[in-house]
């Protein structure tokens, strides 16, 4: 009876073992997508070199041929239904490293563990149905040979985990330079993608980033209302012309 009450209890601590190393992982899957912890690195210089808790594995079919020269490998690729992608899913990732088929150099898109909400590549047509009754519309995108990048790499909501509740950035890469962009003014996050804009223009709905909550505020105050902006951003020039918001009409603003 004893050695029946001592197998038990080491069962129950196996259990509760298992579940704390699972509860502790930085990623996890989380409604849908993935959440990981805020990094703090000491050194603010690009590492292009994989994490040591890096697990790749090529053989995965995660990774995908773009324009017949260059191999886009996700890390820790979860997909779900929905998004503004070609293929109307979702693809979230902890990073990206690209593949050079011509010369077999490798590229670490950003430096540290971020949330990939999507990514896709810039040039597509989709129809759509928005009811029974209409005919399918045709929405088009044309920014050639870039790939499209929507992450959270801030802890916007300061929750301690980067996830679909923070602010969300736009980027584009280039695989032939192997450049990475950021899109967006300062102050603003991604709200929404717009299509049949002209070719190399990417036209996208903004909001402005709320004015932070003063620390030593113990009562939690209420939701802030977000101001929109339409955000035309000219991927030859690099430059955007940023509207005013409908609730309080303004020039338009030339983001250099």
């Amino acid at each position: 009876m004893e050695k029946l009450r001592v197998g038990v209890f080491l069962f129950f601590l196996l259990i509760l073992a298992v579940l704390t190393f699972s509860l502790s992982k930085s990623w996890r899957l989380y409604d849908g997508g993935y959440e990981v912890t805020v990094e703090n690195p000491e050194s603010k210089e690009k590492d292009t070199s994989p994490e040591p808790t890096d697990s790749l594995d090529l053989e995965d079919g995660n990774g995908k041929i773009y324009w017949k020269q260059y191999f886009i490998y996700p890390h820790g690729l979860v997909t779900e239904s929905g998004g503004f992608g070609p293929d109307g899913i979702l693809t979230h990732a902890r990073n990206l490293y690209s593949i050079s088929l011509k010369d077999g150099k490798i590229q670490k898109l950003f430096p540290h563990d971020v949330y990939i909400w999507d990514f896709f590549v810039g040039e597509f047509s989709k129809k759509s149905v928005l009811n029974t009754i209409d005919d399918p519309k045709e929405d088009v995108l044309q920014i050639e040979k870039k790939i499209l990048i929507f992450a959270v790499t801030e802890d916007s909501n300061l929750d301690g985990v980067l996830n679909y509740k923070d602010h969300k950035f736009v980027y584009l890469f280039d695989p032939e330079t192997n450049k990475l962009d950021s899109v967006l003014p300062q102050g603003y996050h991604f709200r929404k993608l717009l299509f049949n804009s002209m070719r190399n223009h990417l036209t996208l709905i903004l909001g402005r980033n709320p004015e932070p909550e003063p620390k030593n505020v113990r009562k939690k105050l209420p939701e802030p209302n977000i101001k929109l902006h339409v955000y035309d951003y000219d991927v030859v020039t690099t430059k955007g012309i940023l509207s005013g918001s409908l609730e309080s009409p303004s020039p338009p603003e030339q983001n250099q």
